[in-house]
């Protein structure tokens, strides 16, 4: 007898999901709702050789479908949107709807590697949110800071107040995510462990390692290729022939990467093995964000090792 495997891809928006299986091409929809998503699952439970779920991450929308096939134990595996529309133009599919998108999807999964999302802890999951809204708020105070110096030579008082009002609100409600954050370190063990691990490392405060604790699970895992260019810090290498391009980074985790930017600015001052590497590039006529960005490689590379021997410790104290 035969076992084929099958592949689902899910294309989900704010009210519904659609899915389809590959190899039969089976297509159907489901509100993305707790019925809907039980039926999903109560739809899959009559399939035999699951082998990937493949979905795009759609801002928070796909959450419930992802936790509800985690909690399922099932593979599921959440790719870069980018990467799959690259993916489907490659395959000669210019038409986008949300029935060819969940085909594009299966088809990925049948046709490429993935990595299966693991379940986060309840902990992990808390610092996820607590990171999220730190961001937003941050995001949204620069904004504000920005139309309060538009009105910096103009007399439109009430309009500055009602910016130093909203500026004022925001920033107390960050430094309470910040206060947050702290707890939730506190509150759990393992976390608070990481954390300690993280912050050994000048440069690497309080907030930059809640940003790799919650963006960055992977640290520890991979080997200092992998997670270089995972976070988005490795060069890339441009040659055809007999030319030789000029390397850059792309891609990779942006909000990690912009966390060890931050990170990286006091490295170069307070830490000597930092600042010995940034001056070594910049004699040798490296521009200095070439030279920064080496300066987070090493870091996340130093952070990647050190987090290892934790894990180490942790499964073989």
């Amino acid at each position: 007898m035969t076992y084929t495997n099958r592949f689902i891809g899910i294309d989900i928006s704010k009210s519904s999901f659609d899915i389809c299986v590959l190899p039969e091409i089976d297509l159907a929809s489901f509100a993305n709702d707790a019925s809907g998503i039980a039926q999903f699952l109560a739809f899959i439970a009559r399939l035999d050789n699951v082998a990937r779920l493949v979905l795009e991450p759609t801002g928070g929308y796909e959450r419930p479908v992802v936790d509800a096939l985690l909690a399922a134990r099932l593979p599921v595996a959440r790719v870069n949107a980018k990467q799959i529309r690259q993916f489907a133009r490659a395959c000669g599919q210019l038409s986008k709807t949300d029935r060819i998108d969940a085909f594009v999807l299966a088809d990925y999964a049948k046709r490429m590697e993935t990595k299966v999302l693991t379940p986060s802890s309840p902990a992990q999951t808390a610092m996820i949110d607590l990171v999220s809204r730190y961001k937003q708020l941050s995001h949204m105070i620069v904004q504000e800071k920005n139309r309060r110096e538009k009105l910096r030579n103009r007399d439109d008082n009430k309009s500055k107040a009602w910016i130093e009002e909203t500026l004022s609100f925001l920033l107390q409600q960050r430094q309470s995510v910040v206060d947050a954050m702290e707890t939730c370190l506190k509150s759990h063990k393992d976390l608070a462990d990481k954390a300690k691990v993280l912050t050994s490392l000048k440069g690497i405060g309080l907030r930059t390692a809640c940003i790799l604790i919650a963006g960055l699970p992977e640290l520890g895992l991979l080997d200092k290729g992998q997670i270089a260019k995972l976070v988005g810090v490795a060069p890339i290498n441009r040659d055809s022939g007999l030319m030789r391009g000029k390397r850059m980074i792309t891609g990779g985790r942006k909000p990690v990467r912009d966390a060890l930017y931050i990170a990286a600015l006091p490295a170069i001052r307070f830490d000597p093995a930092m600042k010995a590497v940034f001056d070594r590039l910049k004699a040798k006529g490296k521009p200095g964000k070439v030279a920064l960005v080496a300066v987070m490689r090493r870091i996340i590379i130093i952070l990647n090792a050190r987090m290892r021997e934790y894990r180490a410790t942790v499964l073989d104290p």
